[in-house]
């Protein structure tokens, strides 16, 4: 059974990838209470991509576990159930499969039921994920109430002219619900706490199961666009768990709660840009960074093993601060050419966030060779153009699919976060964070998992 569905999920990765080319632009599939469109295709290709590697994974490193013929068919239902959620089109069904994720995943946390930690991180997870179902619940209520449809292609087109009063509030519960899904702050202790699961489903959760948050605001993309006020609290949400998730990310000592602090972090981007109204740049994100972090996830065994004892990591001598911010310069004019989000009102912050990502990753690569460290911009300026280029791709590709694409107006608001990430960077990169014995408290603090779930000792998940 195992070998079974891990060949079925790759037989399904490559016929959705597939249809995902040939059918872009095209109109949906719509069959009984499902309508499967370009962007269904696409999350589902990605989706059912890391399912896979999961599952390929899993078949060795879970091998002599107690419930190994279990913790397949309990996998692959998970991938089920978003795959359902991307397709569905009706109301009801939606919600349905919604808690069905939330107890699956809260399930699997659990994996191991003779763990006293696995099962308390397991109990918190659902606590939280039943929360979330509540107020998607009430956010679907309210959104049939405002527009008289149970299907959500039906909220969509009647989003226009929907009470807008009611239209905010449902698009208020379905950000909130969102929010709790993806781990953002200050809804993050779940996701920090669940590191008792086992690597693959930590790699699966973080790299696929979290972004459900910002797939259910692409989906509901048309209403949220039709209420800016909501997808402007969408935006703050996402910069204070973005910053807060980076900064975090700095304290933390266990290998996986420092990958967990990193999803918080790039959860509350991929929502900072659906607050923006670039719904398929940030399903871009969502892919991409579901790759990368399935990888450091399954790979983390390997990281512990050549750990070394950490020591005081000096401040970017000059020269490396000189070249990153270059290399800032040249990601960015790259992005903004390829992309061509500089022209579209506040895309001009995502232009901005490129170039801080160039500039942090050059900082990352200070130890090299000088001579290797001058061609940083060059390098720099190649991968800001091929993202933007992939960025431009995919909202062609899901062209077909409204709402995806809906560039806000710059405001005040929006340089004043885009002067807050600037600053909280340089002060990073300038050490200032190393010098508050009560920053750092305080950030260990916020961002520990529940005392339940800390394991005290090496052998209490063997008792």
């Amino acid at each position: 059974m195992p070998r079974l569905l891990t060949g079925a999920n790759w037989a399904l990765c490559l016929l959705l990838a597939l249809l995902t080319i040939l059918r872009s632009g095209v109109d949906p599939w719509v069959f009984g209470p499902f309508r499967v469109d370009s962007l269904a295709l696409f999350l589902g290709a990605a989706v059912t991509l890391v399912s896979a590697v999961v599952h390929s994974f899993s078949l060795r490193f879970m091998e002599g576990d107690a419930r190994y013929d279990a913790f397949f068919p309990r996998l692959s239902a998970l991938a089920s159930t978003v795959l359902g959620l991307l397709a569905t089109d009706n109301l009801l069904l939606f919600a349905g499969l919604w808690v069905l994720m939330g107890w699956l995943l809260a399930d699997v946390i659990g994996h191991i039921r003779g763990w006293r930690q696995a099962l308390a991180a397991a109990a918190l997870a659902r606590t939280w994920f039943l929360r979330g179902s509540a107020a998607l619940v009430a956010g679907l209520v309210v959104l049939a109430a405002a527009t008289g449809s149970l299907s959500i292609s039906g909220v969509i087109a009647g989003a226009a002219t929907a009470n807008t009063a009611l239209l905010a509030l449902g698009c208020a519960l379905l950000g909130g619900a969102a929010a709790i899904q993806s781990g953002l702050f200050p809804f993050h202790r779940w996701l920090m706490s669940s590191m008792t699961a086992p690597t693959p489903v930590s790699a699966f959760m973080h790299a696929g199961l979290v972004n459900a948050g910002g797939i259910l605001i692409a989906r509901f993309a048309p209403a949220f666009d039709a209420v800016p006020f909501v997808l402007l609290l969408v935006f703050l949400a996402g910069a204070a768990s973005a910053l807060f998730g980076a900064v975090a990310a700095l304290v933390q000592t266990d290998v996986k709660r420092g990958l967990a602090a990193s999803t918080t972090a790039q959860m509350g981007f991929m929502l900072l840009q659906c607050g923006l109204g670039f719904h398929a740049a940030a399903m871009a994100h969502l892919v991409l960074h579901g790759l990368y972090k399935a990888s450091l996830f399954l790979g983390a065994g390997s990281a512990l093993a050549q750990a070394t004892r950490p020591g005081s990591k000096p401040a970017a001598s000059p020269l490396a601060f000189g070249v990153a911010l270059l290399a800032a310069l040249a990601a960015g004019a790259g992005f903004a050419l390829t992309s061509g989000k500089l022209d579209d009102g506040a895309g001009a912050l995502l232009v901005l966030f490129a170039a801080l990502a160039a500039a942090q990753a050059t900082v990352a690569l200070a130890a090299l060779p000088r001579q290797v460290l001058l061609l940083a911009p060059v390098v720099m300026l190649i991968a800001g153009a091929l993202y933007g280029a992939l960025v431009a791709t995919l909202e062609w590709l899901l062209s077909g699919t409204p709402g995806l694409v809906a560039p806000q107006p710059l405001t005040a608001l929006h340089l004043i976060v885009a002067f807050v990430f600037t600053t909280v960077w340089l002060a990073i990169q300038a050490g200032l964070h190393r010098r508050s014995v009560a920053l750092y408290a305080w950030l260990v603090g916020l961002s520990a998992p529940a005392a339940a779930a800390i394991t005290d000792c090496r052998e209490a998940h063997h008792a």
